[in-house]
């Protein structure tokens, strides 16, 4: 029999269940362009259960409420609809399966709770989350269970469950249908600040390119995280975010004993976003022994708040034991809430622009296949931004150079030099592209089609994809 003050506190966090509605700041608030893709995999449900994961502070909690909305909207009975905050502490140290039958006994619906949807939030507060989540979805067959996690899940349980042959409905290993939620895109950002009237015609062609980039500015310094993006009259800014990010959530996600470590080479990497590093430079130069500083990275990236880029060499092969790799914030205006805004003149906007070109890749599968290429020949160091690879084999599909300098349409063999000779090794699969600041068109350099395009033309049009396929 649940308690009075436990069934009090399911009741308080949901509302719907008296009301028929979600609370009303949800409803005011601007709806991602990921709702829908992430309702699909909700509605998955039969044993398996839905993940949503990404960064902290990119709205992950709003979403799963926006998800219930259109499920009410839809004629989903309120009873049905199940929302748990793991991270209070009137939930710790109860069973995951206890509680939800308790969810189920407050809710009024019969034991097993079968058609319900279940959301469980913060999952990653559970001592062993993916575990007792697969063990949970798998007791109540009958209900759809999505949880909601700042953590990725773990290699190990992923293998886990590829030993014992566990198969999804989507036909791949493991026992999780994931989500990723992303910062704000590019294109997101344009569309909910309704920005994108004033650059584009009704036909969506491109009217006002300076207008664009300086949007893109504004999106790189403020408008990865929703807070921040649009909190239109609200006195929320990305310093208070990211303060938060660095000094609270850190601490409360990492379990390492000393978290002012993580958070100081948190800084540090936020600093020095879309460089060159290694474990043997960071050891030295923060001092702190090597294994420790690879547990620490490992934690960052699993926490979506970097992303490393691992080499590949001139051949386009990847190196058994890597050694030095790239580091990109999962969002660019992490680095504005430790220094400022950049201006577009700035010298630190060249590698903020690279920094958002890998933020708008971060829900693709294209993420897991970003490389660059160094190498060396005679004394020179040879350098490719960004190399696209095949999930198998040395054959590269194409490659991304950044050039915010505006200089390599004029001069493609002074300023993308070592990318065509990259590409006069390897022939990508698909043509490659320049990303300039401003300069746009196709030429033939030898042999290869290269595609120039403005860094903010490319950016919007990735999320652009997305918006097109899930508007209502």
């Amino acid at each position: 029999m649940i308690d009075s003050e436990l069934k009090n506190r399911l009741i308080l966090d949901n509302p719907w269940w008296t009301t028929g509605a979600v609370e009303v700041p949800v409803q005011r608030l601007a709806r991602r362009a990921f709702v829908h893709p992430f309702l699909e995999r909700v509605r998955t449900g039969g044993g398996v259960a839905a993940l949503l994961t990404g960064p902290g502070h990119v709205g992950k909690s709003v979403v799963v409420k926006q998800a219930i909305a259109i499920l009410l909207k839809n004629n989903v009975e309120p009873q049905f609809l199940i929302y748990l905050r793991l991270d209070n502490p009137a939930f710790s140290n109860k069973d995951l399966v206890d509680l939800l039958d308790h969810a189920f006994e407050a809710a009024g619906l019969q034991a097993g709770g079968t058609g319900a949807y279940v959301f469980l939030d913060d999952i990653h507060n559970v001592p062993e989350w993916e575990y007792r989540l697969d063990e949970l979805a798998r007791a109540r067959p009958g209900c759809r269970i999505t949880a909601i996690s700042a953590l990725m899940p773990s290699e190990e349980m992923l293998k886990i469950n590829i030993d014992v042959d566990f198969k999804d409905s989507t036909n791949k290993p493991g026992p999780f249908v994931q989500t990723i939620l992303p910062p704000v895109l590019f294109a997101e950002y344009l569309h909910i600040l309704r920005i994108r009237e004033k650059l584009f015609d009704s036909y969506g062609k491109l009217e006002n390119l300076e207008g664009l980039n300086a949007a893109f500015v504004d999106y790189v310094n403020s408008g990865g995280f929703p807070e921040v993006a649009f909190s239109i009259g609200q006195q929320v800014s990305t310093v208070d975010v990211v303060s938060e990010i660095i000094h609270r959530d850190l601490a409360g996600l990492c379990g390492i004993a000393d978290h002012r470590e993580v958070a100081k080479l948190m800084t540090r990497l936020a600093l020095e976003s879309g460089l060159e590093t290694s474990i043997e430079h960071l050891s030295k130069d923060m001092n702190v022994a090597k294994n420790t500083l690879r547990k620490y990275l490992e934690f960052l990236e699993s926490a979506y708040l970097i992303k490393r880029i691992w080499r590949v060499d001139g051949q386009g092969k990847r190196f058994q034991r890597q050694t030095r790799f790239k580091v990109y914030l999962t969002s660019p205006s992490m680095r504005a809430g430790l220094t400022g805004p950049a201006a577009i003149e700035d010298e630190a906007m060249s590698r903020l622009a690279e920094t958002a070109v890998i933020s708008q890749f971060m829900h693709s599968p294209t993420f897991q296949r970003l490389f660059y290429a160094f190498w060396k020949k005679g004394r020179k160091n040879k350098h490719v931004s960004l190399v696209e690879m095949p999930l198998k084999g040395d054959k590269p599909v194409k490659c991304i150079e950044l050039d915010w300098s505006n200089k390599a349409i004029a001069k493609p063999h002074e300023v993308l030099g070592d990318m065509l000779e990259f590409l006069d090794e390897n022939h990508p699969s698909t043509p490659s592209k320049a990303l300039t600041r401003n300069m746009s068109g196709k030429r033939f350099v030898g042999e290869h089609e290269i595609g120039f395009m403005p860094v903010s033309v490319w950016s919007f049009a990735v999320g652009q994809v997305l918006l097109t396929t899930t508007n209502d």
